[in-house]
């Protein structure tokens, strides 16, 4: 099973490529040139450094969102017409599975958190129980302080482009912990995705959707007009 991954939800752009879970090869770069710029290059390097050609991938892992609008826009394009092209299947990936994912190990109350700007974050509660990992508070977007004040759990990790610097909330409690690690959600994405395709979890192109969260700029503006 050849997949190929890819997130462009953030500024850090992941492609990955990975044969029965095992990683083949992968391309990471943090840049705010927009992603359409290097995303389809990007592939094409990655495969031809591997040997591979992109009719050999047997399907496709994208980050479904939040993030960037534009950045997820690209990427999930990129993915539906590559996988539309190729009659190849879809798997969709949210940003908040992809964080929580990225910590294996860690037990507990994980809480990824995604800057959203304008002094807001999106966010998302998971429990982590041995292996099982269940989404215990759906995907929502909050100013800072309120996201916080919302959150009971005494015991929490927070992780995710949003996580730093959350501290500095008056909130913010002593057993709450920030878990740090780089931007690239590639292997994670990889990985969910291989265990989805062995369980034959798959979207059509077509009905691949971005999760955006919070309702793209230019569709607020026509509303209120």
């Amino acid at each position: 099973m050849r997949i190929l991954s890819v997130d462009t939800s953030s500024a850090a752009c992941s492609i990955v490529l990975s044969v029965d879970g095992r990683l083949e090869g992968e391309i990471n770069v943090q840049s705010e040139e927009t992603h359409s710029v290097r995303l389809l290059p990007g592939i094409e390097t990655l495969l031809r450094s591997c040997g591979s050609c992109i009719r050999e991938i047997d399907a496709f892992g994208v980050v479904c969102g939040p993030g960037s609008f534009t950045g997820v826009r690209i990427g999930l394009t990129t993915i539906k017409g590559l996988a539309e092209c190729l009659a190849k299947p879809v798997i969709s990936i949210t940003a908040f599975e992809a964080w929580v994912e990225k910590f294996p190990d860690q037990q507990g109350i994980l809480i990824p958190v995604i800057d959203a700007r304008r002094g807001e974050v999106y966010g998302a509660v998971f429990n982590r129980n041995g292996e099982t990992t269940t989404l215990a508070s759906p995907g929502k977007v909050d100013k800072v302080a309120n996201f916080l004040a919302s959150i009971s759990y005494s015991q929490v990790y927070f992780l995710g482009s949003g996580a730093a610097g959350l501290e500095k909330f008056a909130t913010f409690r002593p057993d709450w912990r920030v878990l740090v690690s780089d931007l690239f959600l590639g292997r994670a994405v990889s990985r969910i995705a291989f265990r989805r395709a062995e369980a034959r979890n798959f979207l059509s192109a077509t009905e691949l959707r971005a999760y955006y969260v919070r309702r793209p700029d230019a569709e607020l503006k026509w509303k209120e007009r």
